[in-house]
């Protein structure tokens, strides 16, 4: 509350309607850590992207406002077309629905070749505007009612409404931009007083043209110097933005939970997914008829049986713990285990399990199992 102290020393007649500057802080309430790229998404998807309405204004504006004043020319022709076709057809207007018709889609046809290169011009400034913003984002979530962020903290947001660090920046840039518009305004008053002054001994065209390019080139100044403010906005939105979506220590770690899952819960697949190879281990190992070793990194058990195999079968297989598994019980079972380095680790590596092993193999594996075949007293079937 050191902020609250300071002011009441120096403004004793406040009394307790100070309110505190750092009560809108982000820190104060915790949020110290920076916005993960999974925070801003999220905030994304539901149409918070940080974005100065005044840019997009003042960008139509400028571009709109140039845009008549190069076609100024074009425009006027075209608006004298129009009054000279009322003119002459305006006692036809009214002799038949036929010509009534004729007359007012020719009438439509000059006012649209007025205002479609206007209306064009607009709808580009604004999407151009806009996607410099950060794009387009569609989204229903921010014109959904919800009460709850009305009454939620309503004193607090209430508070915002006058005393917060975007009200004193609205504020200062209200007074700035006036400041700025009325010194441009004074300048070119005091630059152009004597021509203003003998407009009355100009011609019509003389008048006109000065005024007109007066206009221009004052409404030029001021819209460039509202585009510099508007830019400003801009800065002061992303960073207001930003402020807005920071974290706490514990949301990151919430959040990090939420991506990566909870580490008991992981921990709980792992010994579920362990037990059930373990399990399914125990089930097929003793099926097979040889396993075959790296020696000690690398074991796959294959299984073949002419009646209704076309090769041999890769019935378990793994490396390290498990491994060491399919070892032990291939010992248990009385199963030959074989090391064959090459084949261990090919095999391993191509064959998923219960798939039959490529046609590469099949004169090593022949080998083996005629080996394992013979020394149990097997016959080798072809």
């Amino acid at each position: 509350m050191e902020t609250r102290t300071w002011l009441l020393s120096l403004y004793p007649e406040l009394g307790g309607v100070v309110f505190d500057l750092q009560l809108f802080a982000a820190e104060d309430e915790g949020r110290t850590e920076e916005p993960t790229e999974y925070k801003k998404r999220k905030a994304r998807e539901e149409g918070q992207i940080a974005r100065s309405q005044e840019l997009t204004a003042i960008v139509v504006f400028l571009l709109v406002f140039w845009a008549v004043s190069l076609m100024a020319g074009y425009l006027w022709r075209l608006l004298q077309s129009l009054f000279r076709f009322y003119l002459e057809n305006i006692l036809t207007l009214s002799v038949s629905a036929n010509n009534f018709s004729a007359l007012y889609v020719n009438m439509l046809w000059i006012v649209a070749q007025i205002l479609l290169p206007v209306f064009l011009v607009a709808v580009v400034a604004a999407v151009v505007g806009n996607a410099l913003q950060g794009g387009f984002v569609f989204t229903t979530k921010r014109i959904q009612f919800d009460m709850s962020k009305i009454w939620k903290n309503i004193g607090k947001n209430l508070a915002r409404m006058f005393w917060s660090t975007e009200t004193l920046f609205n504020l200062l840039k209200s007074i700035m931009k006036l400041v700025g518009v009325f010194g441009i305004a004074f300048l070119f008053l005091m630059n152009d007083l004597g021509k203003i002054l003998t407009t009355g001994r100009m011609t019509v065209n003389q008048s006109v043209d000065f005024v007109a390019s007066l206009i221009f080139q004052f409404v030029s100044a001021v819209g460039i110097l509202l585009l510099v403010f508007a830019l400003v906005d801009y800065a002061f939105q992303r960073w207001n933005f930003i402020q807005s979506l920071k974290m706490t220590k514990q949301e990151i770690k919430e959040e990090f939970k939420e991506m990566e899952g909870n580490p008991e819960v992981k921990a709980r697949i792992r010994e579920m997914q362990r037990r059930f190879i373990s399990q399914n281990l125990a089930r097929e190992v003793p099926k097979a008829d040889v396993v075959i070793t790296n020696p000690t990194h690398i074991a796959v058990a294959l299984k073949y049986d002419p009646h209704y195999m076309n090769a041999p079968v890769v019935i378990a297989k793994g490396e390290g713990p498990i491994a060491e598994r399919i070892k032990a019980l291939a010992k248990e079972n009385d199963i030959y285990v074989i090391e064959n380095k090459p084949l261990a680790r090919s095999l391993y590596q191509i064959v998923d399990v219960g798939e039959e092993i490529p046609a590469e193999f099949f004169e090593a594996v022949a080998r083996i199992l005629s080996l394992v075949y013979q020394a149990k007293g097997k016959s080798v079937v072809a």
